[in-house]
C-alpha cells in the first residue's frame, strides 16, 4: 500500500465495516506479536514503541479490496480473533525458543560452576536469572537483529511472500510438529552451548579428585570452588565466537521453519 492511499484508511474504516473489522484483526496478530518477539517484546519500557509500531504495521498490511466481512455469528467472530492471536503467537515463538535455549545453556553452565546463587533480574520477563544466563539470552537477541531475524519474522507475519487472509490461519498437523520439535530445540541448543564449560568442569573435578586421593591434607573443598568458576568463565569466554556463530547459523534457519509452521 502507497503513502497516499494510508491517509484514506480512516474514513474507509468509518465507511465499511468489513475493512475496520480486518483492520481490528491485522492488530491483534501484530500487538500479540510485538509482546512476544525477542528484542522488541517484553519488558515496560518498550510498550510506548510497541503498540504504535503494531498500528503501523497493521494499517501498512490493511488491503481495503481483500477485505474479511464482519462475522454474524460471534463464535466465527470469537474464532477469527483467536487465529490471529495464534498467528502472532507461533511467529515470535518460534525465535524465542532460541533465546530460550540460550538461557538455558547459561542455568547449565552456571549450575556446573555453582553460580546459581547469584543472579540478576531480567528486565524482559521480570526474573531471576543466572549472571551467564543473562549473558547468553542479550547476545542471543543481539545476534537476531544483527542478522535481520527481526525483518524475517515481520516479512512472514505480514505474509510479503504468501498471503495469510486475516482470521483464516489455522494450525496445521505439520504445524504443529514443527513448534514441538523446535520446543525441544531449546534443550539441545542449551547443552550444545554449555557443553565445552561442562566438560571442562568435569575434567576439573576428576582432577581435583586424583588430587585429593594423592594428597589428603588438602582442602579440596576450599581450592576447587574458586578453581571451578575460573575455569568455567574462561572456557565460557573461549567459546564466545563459536556460541555467536551457532546462535547465528539458528537465526538464519529461522526462514524454513516458519514455512513449515505456518503452511
Amino acid at each position: 500500500m502507497d503513502s497516499a492511499s494510508l491517509f484514506t484508511i480512516p474514513q474507509l474504516m468509518l465507511e465499511r465495516l468489513d475493512v475496520g473489522w480486518t483492520f481490528l484483526l491485522l492488530l491483534t496478530r501484530y500487538t500479540v506479536f510485538m509482546m512476544l518477539v525477542p528484542g522488541l517484546g517484553g519488558g515496560m519500557n518498550g510498550i510506548t514503541v510497541r503498540y504504535p509500531a503494531a498500528v503501523v504495521l497493521a494499517l501498512a498490511s490493511l488491503n481495503p479490496a481483500q477485505a474479511v466481512a464482519v462475522p454474524v455469528d460471534m463464535w466465527l467472530l470469537a474464532a477469527q480473533l483467536v487465529s490471529e492471536v495464534l498467528l502472532g503467537n507461533i511467529v515470535a515463538l518460534i525465535p524465542l525458543t532460541i533465546v530460550a535455549g540460550a538461557q538455558t545453556a547459561g542455568h547449565l553452565a552456571s549450575g556446573t560452576m555453582g553460580l546459581n546463587a547469584a543472579q540478576l533480574i531480567d528486565p524482559t520477563t521480570s526474573a531471576a536469572l543466572p549472571d551467564l544466563a543473562r549473558i547468553y539470552s542479550d547476545l542471543s537477541i543481539i545476534v537476531f537483529l544483527l542478522v535481520g531475524g527481526h525483518y524475517l519474522v515481520i516479512s512472514e507475519l505480514a505474509g510479503l511472500e504468501q498471503t495469510i487472509r486475516p482470521g483464516s490461519f489455522v494450525l496445521s498437523a505439520s504445524g504443529l510438529e514443527t513448534l514441538i520439535s523446535q520446543s525441544a530445540r531449546i534443550f539441545q541448543i542449551g547443552c550444545l552451548i554449555a557443553a565445552p564449560v561442562i566438560v571442562a568442569l568435569l575434567l576439573t573435578n576428576f582432577v581435583m579428585g586424583l588430587i585429593s586421593k594423592a594428597v589428603p591434607t588438602i582442602n579440596i573443598f576450599i581450592i576447587s570452588f574458586p578453581l571451578t568458576i575460573g575455569i568455567g568463565l574462561m572456557i565460557s569466554m573461549i567459546a564466545l565466537p563459536e556460541v555467536v556463530h551457532f546462535m547465528g547459523q539458528e537465526f538464519t534457519r529461522l526462514e524454513g521453519v516458519l514455512d513449515q509452521a505456518l503452511h
